[in-house]
């Protein structure tokens, strides 16, 4: 934490003094009691919990008129293409009750969890890379595609790739450090079409940031009907991750990837900026001035 008014600080070292010297004056004081014929003898009140309340409010305030400032999760300005892997291995059920129905599920959760106003497509990849939804802000048109996703023969991934980092280089800030995010779900392996090596090679040179996810169980080729086709690849995939700034998730259950895109949505729809926080510290005064009002009254002797 910083303070942008930082001489403003040293205000608090007078109220400890202020304190003490209260306090000292406090106790110089005479006692003093109240009578009445019909009643004890009642010592008068102290100040207690009261003041110690009180300087806290004051030191609190002081905090906040230093303009304090913290790093604070704020939405993320990028755009987001989901790429979705739609080969015949995703029909594969190892994951309950299918791979695409899980990934349906998880990918659909992600998208409703991002921040409001955070543009999302969604690119898919089988027998060729198709762009289901151009970058839109309507999330709900993007989590209805996605339902409606079908499994197509083979595994395109690199064409998937480049066609989300074509959407991001269209629609995404020229001028920032990261021009925009990918989210690429997998479950086997490149057949053909551009290769995933030259698809990173092009997400770097676009500033595009790759996060992968692979989704496979470790039952070997032999049960799988996709057979080989259906082991998953993951050297390529934490390749294309670690190149891109990106990271890689390996999920081996619907209950994983729902967890592995909660993490994604945290990291991709949010960033951490230098925010003022001075409001909690003023909050933080009103508080401890409110309870030392409190107790104050409370502590105070009933008058008639």
């Amino acid at each position: 934490m910083s303070f942008r008014w930082a001489g403003l600080l040293a205000v608090l070292a007078l109220w400890p003094l202020a304190a003490a010297a209260c306090h000292l004056v406090w106790r110089r004081r005479a006692p003093r009691a109240y009578g009445h014929p019909t009643a004890a003898w009642l010592p008068a009140a102290s100040p207690g919990r009261a003041w110690w309340a009180f300087w806290g409010a004051l030191a609190m305030t002081t905090l906040a008129a230093a303009r304090p400032t913290a790093p604070w999760p704020v939405p993320a300005t990028w755009p987001v293409v989901l790429v979705v892997d739609v080969s015949r291995s995703m029909e594969e059920d190892d994951i309950w009750p299918s791979r695409l129905e899980a990934a349906k599920r998880a990918a659909s959760e992600f998208v409703q969890r991002l921040p409001h106003g955070t543009r999302v497509g969604l690119v898919t990849f089988g027998n060729f890379a198709t762009v289901v939804v151009p970058l839109t802000a309507d999330r709900a048109r993007v989590v209805e595609a996605t339902r409606r996703l079908s499994t197509q023969l083979r595994t395109q991934l690199g064409a998937g790739l480049l066609e989300a980092v074509r959407l991001l280089e269209q629609d995404g800030d020229e001028r920032a450090e990261v021009r925009g995010v990918a989210v690429l779900l997998s479950d086997g392996r490149y057949s053909d079409g551009p290769t995933p090596e030259e698809a990173a090679r092009r997400a770097v040179e676009a500033r595009v940031r790759v996060y992968t996810v692979g989704i496979a169980t470790t039952r070997p080729a032999h049960l799988l009907r996709s057979g080989y086709w259906g082991l998953l690849d993951e050297p390529t995939l934490r390749a294309i991750a670690e190149r891109t700034g990106g990271r890689y998730y390996r999920t081996t259950s619907a209950a994983q990837l729902r967890q592995a895109y909660r993490d994604l949505a945290r990291r991709v729809g949010w960033r951490w900026s230098s925010e003022e926080v001075g409001a909690l510290f003023a909050l933080a005064g009103a508080v401890l001035l409110v309870g030392a009002v409190a107790a104050s009254v409370r502590r105070a002797p009933l008058l008639a």
